[in-house]
């Protein structure tokens, strides 16, 4: 075969390439940004509670059962120097925070969009009679980066 043939033929292969490169691309592309429209928040979480009793007396140490549903773009990463955590602040009828900043527990691994994690989050339910409500937050650091809007309402009594 003569060198020119030997040319264009490797002129073909490496023009083939670069169109092959450049379609994976711009499928990639699509895709990520199919992703991100779908998903456009960073951080959010779908709170389901477990255990359906919800009735404590006063001051009670108790432990709520959570499944933790990442619905967010980021991965929940409880291993990096700043973890992922879950915090809650306690709310009185009014929606006044009566505790805040409670728990501050590391979600453990690797939490990628639409997995869960299961969670148990010791709570000190308030002295007083009445209803309250726990409002969710996960945190990056000491800044929360997610604020649940469904509240679990508990009774004291």
């Amino acid at each position: 075969m003569s060198k020119i043939k030997k040319s264009i033929i490797s002129i073909f292969f490496l023009l083939l390439s670069v169109l092959f490169l450049i379609a994976n691309v711009n499928i990639s592309s699509e895709f990520y940004t199919r992703f991100t429209d779908e998903v456009p928040v960073r951080y959010k979480a779908k709170i389901i509670i477990e255990d359906g009793n919800l009735n404590f007396s006063p001051g009670q140490n108790a432990i709520l059962k959570l499944r933790l549903v990442n619905e967010g773009s980021y991965v929940w990463n409880g291993l990096e120097p700043q973890p992922v955590m879950l915090s809650y602040n306690i709310l009185d009828s009014n929606l006044k925070a009566v505790k805040s900043d409670c728990g501050n527990i590391v979600i453990p691994g690797e939490i990628y969009y639409k997995y869960f994690v299961d969670v148990d989050v010791p709570i000190t339910v308030p002295n007083a009679k009445g209803s309250y409500y726990i409002e969710f937050n996960l945190k990056k650091g000491n800044k929360a980066v997610y604020v649940s809007d469904e509240k679990i309402k508990i009774e004291v009594k």
